[in-house]
C-alpha cells in the first residue's frame, strides 16, 4: 500500500507514524468536521481509508463507507490512537511487525540458530 486517507481526528501524528511503519508513503487527512468535507471526493490513488470513529458523524461515516465499497477501497475503523490502529493493521496483514516489536517467530528462529551454533 502506498496511499491512505485518514478521516476524522485532529491529533493524528501517531496514526500517521503507524501508517508509515505499515508502508504507506502518502497520507491525506480530512477532519470530517469542516463544512466542505462532506463534498470531497476520495482521491483515486487511495489504497486504504482509516476512519477515526471517535471524531466523525454517522452520516459522514456512511458516505465514506458507500464510496469506498463502490471503488473497492479497504476501510479500517479505529478510535483515535495508534495502538488501536496497529491492532487493526495486523488483522489486515498478519506479517506486519510494528517498529519496536518482534514477532514470536523471529525469536523462535533466533533461538534455533543459537542452538545450532552452540551444539
Amino acid at each position: 500500500m502506498s496511499t491512505a486517507l485518514i478521516v476524522g481526528g485532529d491529533q493524528i501524528e501517531g496514526i500517521k507514524q503507524e501508517l508509515s511503519n505499515f508502508g504507506v508513503t502518502h497520507i491525506n487527512h480530512w477532519s470530517g468536521r469542516k463544512v466542505g468535507d462532506g463534498k470531497k471526493v476520495i482521491p483515486h490513488d487511495t489504497d486504504l481509508i482509516v476512519l477515526v470513529t471517535d471524531w466523525i458523524s454517522h452520516t459522514f461515516t456512511h458516505k465514506i463507507k458507500q464510496t469506498a465499497a463502490k471503488r473497492g477501497v479497504r476501510i479500517v475503523y479505529t478510535p483515535n490512537g495508534p495502538t488501536a490502529l496497529r491492532t487493526r493493521l495486523k488483522q489486515l496483514n498478519p506479517d506486519y511487525v510494528a517498529e519496536g516489536e518482534c514477532s514470536e517467530g523471529i525469536h523462535a528462529n533466533a533461538r534455533r540458530q543459537d542452538r545450532l551454533f552452540l551444539n
